[in-house]
């Protein structure tokens, strides 16, 4: 990837002023799922109705309809007309389908399983919507595909997005964004308090409420007729969130249409004033990188889109950790429940505790927020930080809070005294706060050099994982000798930890951060932070 694209991504996403919203397109699901194209889904439903037909009849089918909004709507060019084909072709097949599935004997018990059966009977459901909602909810993200890496790096983020708009139906963020709420529908988001953090909007409708999906010419228009409300709650949210979009084409009219309505509510200077807040993600598709300018105008009205075209979307979820805000995801919602019921509420509550608040030399620099058991208020302080979160810190350099004299002095106290054999990554903090390495208690175990007993292989690695006469110059060789094998990867990386870069060891390890691997492997991965932090910083 060229350098300039990079710097470019890692510039506009560090300088976000506010968390970003997630617009997520078909092309995410099709990313890290064998999720089909509307066209392919179109196609399927369509050869169930229509088995002894071949391929051809289906796109003459299309065809026609083609043929027929370009006679009816000459002013779009053809990326613009592609956009209304399937809606009509979907009217059409759900048509067939819903006539078929009502009047054929036997063709409900050929499509769908008694318990299915009954569900669209007894819930007044649409037989044609309720397998498009069948097959999509059998969506999972799979391993095997080329992008399923960069999952890593998105889930260890995720705490960085202030919510997800999503006109997918299936159910693969849901997977990945776990402790997001969802709603479902349009509608959803016209109520929705523009305050909340941390759902998914799904404005498409949802796998798991078939009659909400939008899909059919009927569907759009119905859409339509509230895009007006829609776009001034999307308005509230693109002026006071940078957004990313990811899975969508620049050409897709559903964007287009929202840009539009936006375009028209804003001023030229407010317009002026977001131009850097929205980035499109578009794969590269074997095309070259690329960091554009795109320019979308409506009148004497502009939108400016930085589109970044990328085969590896790690660097943009990567990128996410430089946004100051770490706090997980349960907690802020918890946090912003206490805080909203305290304000709106007429009674008092007893979990909300305030300090001195009239003191004199109290300003914004000197207030601060403590959340956590009211009956440890009065010891608040550096003794809670745990030895993950620093390490955490010393990885991707998210907790700027923690370059102080009392990490040192008493967090690093608490954990020697605790766990008195644990490696503390000093190194980061005393070069911070300008300190020597002499200042640091000699009973703190810290790493002491590349010879130190607790980043050397043990006897047990040297015999078992450590082949006589090996030489790895990178990680990269390790890996390729001793694929999927933590317990041997780490001993050489150990063995040969001179010899490796600090950059390859810094992304070895956010690689695994957090990770399933991480987790069963927390104390080698612990002592390899350690390192990174000795071979970094010292």
């Amino acid at each position: 990837m060229k350098d300039y694209i990079v710097k470019e991504l890692e510039q506009r996403i560090s300088s976000f002023q506010q968390l970003p919203y997630l617009f997520v397109g078909t092309g995410f699901s099709m990313r890290y799922s064998h999720a089909p194209s509307w066209n392919t889904l179109l196609f399927d439903i369509w050869t169930v109705i229509n088995p002894t037909k071949k391929e051809r009849d289906f796109n003459k089918l299309k065809q026609k309809i083609e043929m027929d909004i370009a006679s009816t709507k000459p002013d779009l060019n053809a990326e613009e007309q592609k956009y209304y084909v399937n809606p009509i072709l979907a009217s059409v097949i759900e048509k067939e389908f819903n006539d078929r599935y009502y009047s054929d004997d036997g063709f409900d018990i050929n499509v769908f399983r008694e318990d299915e059966n009954d569900d669209i009977i007894d819930k007044h459901l649409n037989p044609f919507k309720y397998l498009v909602a069948k097959q999509t909810s059998q969506m999972t993200i799979d391993e095997t595909m080329p992008g399923f890496k960069e999952l890593a790096f998105l889930t260890k983020n995720q705490n960085k997005f202030a919510g997800i708009i999503t006109t997918n139906y299936d159910e693969l963020l849901e997977k990945i964004f776990k402790d997001f709420s969802v709603l479902v529908g349009q509608d959803s988001l016209l109520v929705a308090n523009s305050l909340n953090i941390f759902e998914i909007f799904k404005i498409h409708g949802c796998c798991s409420k078939p009659d909400s999906i939008i899909l059919t010419e009927k569907d759009y228009a119905n859409f339509e007729k509230k895009l007006k409300y829609l776009s001034a709650k999307l308005l509230t949210i693109f002026v006071e969130h940078p957004i990313i979009f990811i899975g969508y084409g620049l050409g897709d009219v559903n964007i287009r249409q929202i840009f539009s309505e936006i375009a028209e509510c804003l001023t030229v200077e407010q317009l002026e004033k977001i131009k850097d807040n929205f980035i499109f993600i578009s794969p590269a598709f074997e095309k070259e990188e690329a960091f554009n300018k795109n320019t979308m105008t409506w009148g004497s009205r502009s939108i400016i889109i930085n589109e970044f075209v990328l085969e590896d979307y790690s660097i943009v979820y990567q990128t996410l950790a430089k946004i100051q805000s770490s706090m997980p995801i349960k907690l802020a919602r918890k946090l912003q429940d206490m805080v909203c019921n305290f304000v709106y509420s007429a009674e008092a509550q007893n979990n909300i505790l305030f300090g001195d608040i009239n003191s004199p030399d109290l300003d914004d620099e000197k207030a601060a927020i403590y959340f956590g058991k009211a009956d440890t208020v009065t010891q608040i302080g550096f003794s809670y930080f745990g030895i993950d979160e620093i390490l955490e810190d010393v990885l991707f350099d998210n907790k700027p809070y923690l370059v102080n004299s009392q990490l040192i002095d008493k967090t690093f106290k608490n954990i020697r005294s605790s766990a008195g054999s644990t490696l503390l990554p000093v190194y980061k903090y005393i070069k911070a706060l300008g300190y020597s390495l002499s200042s640091i208690p000699l009973n703190y175990n810290i790493v002491d050099g590349y010879d130190d007993p607790d980043i050397r292989p043990t006897s047990s690695d040297t015999k078992n994982y450590i082949k006589k006469g090996s030489n790895f110059n990178s990680i990269r060789e390790i890996e390729e000798t001793y694929p999927n094998h933590i317990p041997k990867q780490v001993a050489n990386i150990k063995e040969f930890a001179r010899k490796i870069s600090t950059e390859e060891l810094e992304d070895y390890l956010k690689k695994y951060y957090n990770t399933e691997l991480y987790q069963r492997y927390k104390s080698l991965f612990r002592k390899l932070i350690a390192l990174y932090d000795f071979k970094k910083y010292s």
